[in-house]
C-alpha cells in the first residue's frame, strides 16, 4: 500500500511537470504574428520502475556524498532524493551542503572540494625550517638554528584546518659566549744584573659559532713590556654581537734571585753593584782607616742563590816602627793607598807622633 502511494506522488508530480511544459509550449504559438523563439527542448523523462535512477549518480571529489531517498536505503538518484555534501579533511568545500534531485532530472546544485592551504611561512633570521607536506593540512614544519644559536618559541607549527599554522614563529637567540684562551702563564728570571724582564706572548685570538668577528680588549701590561719583579696578571675579555662575554688571565711572574744580605765586616763597608743582593750583583768589601782586609775583596751573587768565595774581614794593621827609612815604613801602607790613623790619648806617645809626621810627608 505505501509503495502504491508513493508511486502515485510521483506521477503527480510528472503529470505537473507535463502541464507547465506544454502550456509554455502552447503560449510560444499563440500570437501568429509575433515571432516566435524556440525554447531549450524539453522532453519527457520515462521512468524505469526497476531501476528507479532519476539524477545521475553524484559524485564528489575529495569529499564524501550522503543520501536518502524517499523510496529507500537502496534509490540513491531517485527523484526528491536529498544528498548531504562533505569534504575530507584538509579540503574546504565550496559550494552547497546539500543538493537535491528535481523533477528536470537534474540536482538543485553542485559543490567542490578545494585543498585547503597554510600561507607560506616566512624565513627566520640565523634559521631554517623543513616541512613534512608543504604547506597543506596537518603538514608540520620544524624550526631548527643555525651552529651558535639556540632556538626561542615553538619548535614546530602545525597546518590547521582552517588553514592557519599553530603556534607563533620563534626565533633565534645567540647565547654561547665566545671561547677565549689566553697563554700559559710563565715565570722568567732576570738576567744577571738586571731588575726587570722584557716578556712577549701571542695575543689571544676569539672565536664565536655566530659572529666572525669580536673585539678584544686587554687589562694589564701588553706583549712586548718591561716587566719589574713580582706576579703580574693578564686578563683578556671577548664580546660579540649579542653582547655574550668571554674571560681569561695569565699571569708573568718575573723573579729576581737573590742572596742573602750580606752584613758588612766589622770596622768596615761593603759597595755593591745593581740592587745589592740580586742575581749577578757585585759587592766589593772596604775597611775604615787603621784596618786591612783580609779574605777576598769581593764577592758575586750566583743563581743559587748563594754568594762566591768567603766573607773578608777587616783587621787591625800591624805597623812595624823599628824601621830605618821612611820608605820601608810607607811600604806597609801597600803603595800609599791607605792612610792609618791611630788615635792615642796622649800626644807625648812616640808612635803617634811618628805617625803625624809620616802623614805630613804624605
Amino acid at each position: 500500500m505505501i509503495k502504491l502511494i508513493t508511486l502515485f506522488v510521483e506521477l503527480c508530480i510528472i503529470y505537473q511537470t507535463l502541464g507547465d511544459i506544454t502550456e509554455g509550449s502552447a503560449s510560444a504559438y499563440h500570437d501568429t504574428n509575433e515571432v516566435v523563439h524556440e525554447d531549450e527542448t524539453y522532453y519527457t523523462p520515462q521512468l524505469d520502475y526497476k531501476h528507479p535512477q532519476w539524477c545521475h549518480t553524484l559524485k564528489l571529489s575529495n569529499g564524501e556524498v550522503s543520501c536518502s531517498s524517499p523510496r529507500g536505503g537502496r534509490y540513491q538518484s531517485s527523484l526528491g532524493t536529498r544528498c548531504l555534501l562533505s569534504c575530507d579533511r584538509g579540503y574546504k568545500r565550496l559550494g552547497r551542503s546539500s543538493v537535491q534531485c528535481t523533477p528536470n532530472r537534474r540536482w538543485s546544485g553542485t559543490a567542490v572540494c578545494r585543498k585547503v592551504r597554510c600561507h607560506v611561512l616566512p624565513l627566520i633570521d640565523h634559521g631554517m625550517y623543513s616541512c613534512t607536506r608543504g604547506f597543506v593540512v596537518d603538514s608540520r614544519c620544524d624550526y631548527t638554528c643555525y651552529e651558535g644559536y639556540q632556538i626561542e618559541g615553538d619548535r614546530y607549527r602545525m597546518c590547521q584546518e582552517e588553514g592557519k599554522w599553530s603556534g607563533t614563529e620563534p626565533t633565534c637567540a645567540d647565547h654561547d659566549p665566545p671561547k677565549l684562551k689566553c697563554p700559559l702563564s710563565r715565570v722568567k728570571v732576570a738576567e744577571p744584573g738586571k731588575l726587570t724582564v722584557v716578556v712577549s706572548w701571542e695575543r689571544p685570538v676569539a672565536k664565536d659559532t655566530a659572529d666572525r668577528t669580536l673585539q678584544v680588549l686587554r687589562n694589564g701590561p701588553e706583549s712586548g713590556s718591561d716587566f719589574p719583579e713580582g706576579i703580574h696578571v693578564i686578563r683578556y675579555k671577548a664580546y660579540d654581537q649579542a653582547r655574550n662575554t668571554a674571560t681569561c688571565k695569565f699571569t708573568v711572574n718575573v723573579e729576581v734571585r737573590r742572596c742573602p744580605k750580606l752584613k758588612p765586616p766589622m770596622h768596615g763597608y761593603l759597595i755593591c753593584s745593581s740592587d745589592g743582593n740580586n742575581y749577578g750583583a757585585i759587592c766589593e768589601y772596604h775597611c775604615d782607616p787603621g784596618f786591612e782586609r783580609t779574605g777576598f775583596a769581593t764577592r758575586v751573587c750566583q743563581l743559587n742563590r748563594s754568594w762566591s768565595d768567603e766573607a773578608a774581614q777587616c783587621v787591625l794593621m800591624a805597623i812595624k816602627t823599628d824601621v830605618r827609612s821612611a820608605g820601608a815604613l810607607l811600604d806597609q801602607f801597600y803603595e800609599k793607598r791607605k792612610l792609618l790613623v791611630v788615635s792615642t790619648p796622649d800626644n807625648a806617645n812616640q808612635n803617634y807622633r811618628l805617625q803625624n809626621i809620616m802623614l805630613q810627608v804624605i
